[in-house]
C-alpha cells in the first residue's frame, strides 16, 4: 500500500510531533533533578560551614577538657602521694610504738627544673616513751631517705605523763618514684 504524500508527511509529522514531546518530557526531568541536586549542594554547602565552625568551637572545648584534666590528674598525683606519705608516717609511728596526735600539711609544691619533684612539708606530733619516740624519728629518716628533718623538739614531762615529739619534716617524691 502506498501512502500518498500528504498521508507521508502527517506521519512523519506525527513521529516528529512525539519524538518532540519525549525530548521535552526528558529534559524537563533533568531540569528538576538538577535542580534538586543543586538544592541539596546548597544545603549540603551550608551544613559544611556549620559544621566547620562547630568544629572548631568543639576542638576548643576539647583542648579545655584535656587542659582540665590534666590539671585533675597533677591534683590526684598529688593526692595519692599525700595519702601514701600519711600511710608510712603512720606504719613507722606504730613500728616505733608512738602515737600519732597530730599531722599537719601545707599544700604540696613543685621542686627542680621543669617541676621534676613534689615537695611535701609536713608537721607531725606524736606521744609515747623517750626511746619509742627517738626510734620514730630514726623510722621517719629510714622511710623518707629523700627528705629533710628541720627541727625535732622532744618535751619530756614530770614523771607519770607520756613525752611528746614535735617533728618539721620535708618530703621530697621525685617523678616516677
Amino acid at each position: 500500500m502506498k501512502l500518498g504524500k500528504t498521508a507521508q508527511w502527517i506521519l512523519t509529522l506525527g513521529i516528529l510531533v512525539a519524538l518532540l514531546v519525549g525530548v521535552v518530557t526528558i529534559y524537563g526531568r533533568q531540569r528538576a533533578t538538577q535542580g534538586d541536586l543543586n538544592s541539596e549542594l546548597t544545603r549540603l554547602n551550608q551544613d559544611f560551614v556549620k559544621y566547620t565552625a562547630q568544629k572548631g568551637e568543639l576542638q576548643g572545648r576539647l583542648s579545655k577538657a584535656q587542659s582540665d584534666l590534666s590539671k585533675l590528674d597533677e591534683k590526684f598525683h598529688l593526692l595519692t602521694e599525700s595519702v601514701e606519705i600519711t600511710g608510712a608516717i603512720f606504719e613507722a609511728a606504730d613500728d616505733s610504738n608512738v602515737d600519732i596526735v597530730k599531722i599537719g600539711s601545707s599544700s604540696p609544691a613543685k621542686g627542680g627544673e621543669a617541676g621534676g619533684y613534689d615537695v611535701f612539708s609536713l608537721s607531725i606530733n606524736a606521744k609515747g616513751g623517750v626511746v619509742a619516740l627517738l626510734k620514730f624519728c630514726g623510722k621517719l629518716s629510714e622511710t623518707f631517705p629523700d627528705s629533710v628533718i628541720k627541727t625535732v623538739t622532744i618535751d619530756v614531762p614530770e614523771e607519770g605523763e607520756e613525752s611528746t615529739i614535735s617533728v618539721a619534716l620535708t618530703v621530697y617524691c621525685y617523678e616516677g618514684s
